[in-house]
């Protein structure tokens, strides 16, 4: 049972939120050389048990970490495939608090792993009182998820514990602004972590770029931002075959199903291009920051119209972004962005031609 968790939530987190570990890794321990890197976390951790202040920030920085896992774990346990789960219910109390507990620490790993180093580093700085007070909030930390889990598999007449508020907008809605609809009222959570995450990788890019700008700087930056969204064509076409699979018996044109999509990123994209404009204008050319802009719709276009190959699940389509990813960087110092923006729009509207009609919307299942 344990490793049936284990693949069903812990697996399925790790691959989701690929890119989030991607960009948190290469900030944190890849621009700085190896000895700087060690230097500068040896500092945090130590600050971070040094005081009440200190302590209060990695407390938060936990929590909302831990939150996330827990929105995730509750989201997978409401799935109709995941609803076996429930039987667990059979199990003695003891049994389920175990399994949970390992499955909840297989997400929080991450933090749980870096605040116990903090504690050691704490305590042989001689900050005994903050590694202890440390201590005491990772494990209040576990034992929420796992109390969450347990009270959604066993009270499951009662409502749920998390639940974001209901945003209302869009309330006419069109054909073109369906998915925006979706972004902000179904996928508010993950639009808005997308968001944030998005802009930290921008805002890094604009302190990068405070002294010295670095080409090599604004091309990773750039393209993270970009694949920060690539979780977005997965909800995008599981909504519209799943949830809105009529609009196929409707007779409308092929490309003004693709616009659908195109334009939708470009909205949700309009942020990104603002930031730019505001704070890079004086670094980056106006037409440089508007290739980048339609770089960025045009990549997510294509990131949906691949959603609808043949037998492609999560990790294929993880893979594929990676490649991609690391091949822009290496390619992007020798070409421009107007052949990328021009190769990728034509690969994606073949693929969308070739594959929209033969889509079978079982296959979703397989995500």
């Amino acid at each position: 049972m344990s490793q049936l968790l284990s693949t069903l939530i812990a697996s399925r987190f790790y691959k989701v939120n690929a890119g989030f570990f991607l960009f948190s890794f290469l900030i944190l321990f890849a621009i700085l050389p190896g000895p700087d890197t060690i230097r500068l976390h040896h500092g945090l951790m130590l600050a971070a048990v040094s005081s009440s202040t200190n302590i209060l920030v990695a407390a938060t920085i936990s929590s909302l970490y831990n939150l996330k896992c827990i929105s995730f774990a509750q989201r997978e346990l409401t799935l109709p495939e995941n609803e076996f789960l429930y039987n667990l219910q059979g199990l003695s109390n003891s049994r389920q608090y175990r399994l949970l507990a390992i499955t909840h620490i297989s997400l929080y790993a991450p933090i749980l792993i870096y605040s116990l180093i903090a504690v050691f580093v704490g305590f042989q700085s001689q900050h005994i009182a903050g590694s202890i007070l440390m201590l005491l909030i990772q494990l209040i930390m576990i034992i929420a998820g796992t109390y969450t889990s347990f009270h959604r598999i066993n009270t499951t007449w009662k409502k749920p514990a998390f639940v974001l508020p209901s945003i209302s907008i869009f309330r006419n809605r069109g054909f073109f602004t369906y998915l925006l609809h979706y972004s902000l009222n179904e996928k508010k959570g993950p639009f808005i972590s997308i968001k944030i995450f998005s802009m930290l990788a921008l805002q890094l890019l604009v302190a990068l770029n405070a002294d010295k700008v670095s080409r090599e700087n604004i091309c990773f930056l750039i393209l993270l931002s970009i694949s920060a969204h690539a979780l977005l064509p997965t909800y995008y076409v599981r909504f519209l075959e799943t949830e809105m699979s009529f609009l196929r018996n409707l007779p409308i044109p092929l490309p003004k199903r693709l616009s659908q999509f195109t334009l939708t990123y470009a909205a949700i994209l309009l942020p990104e291009l603002i930031f730019l404009l505001y704070n890079e204008i004086s670094i980056i050319s106006l037409s440089v920051i508007l290739s980048i802009y339609m770089l960025a719709v045009v990549r997510l276009s294509l990131y949906t119209t691949i959603q609808y190959i043949p037998k492609l699940d999560l990790n294929k389509y993880t893979g594929i972004i990676f490649i991609m990813f690391f091949i822009t960087i290496i390619l992007l110092a020798s070409f421009s962005l107007f052949l990328f923006i021009t190769l990728e729009f034509i690969i994606a509207i073949i693929l969308f031609a070739i594959y929209y009609y033969r889509y079978e919307p079982l296959l979703l299942k397989e995500e």
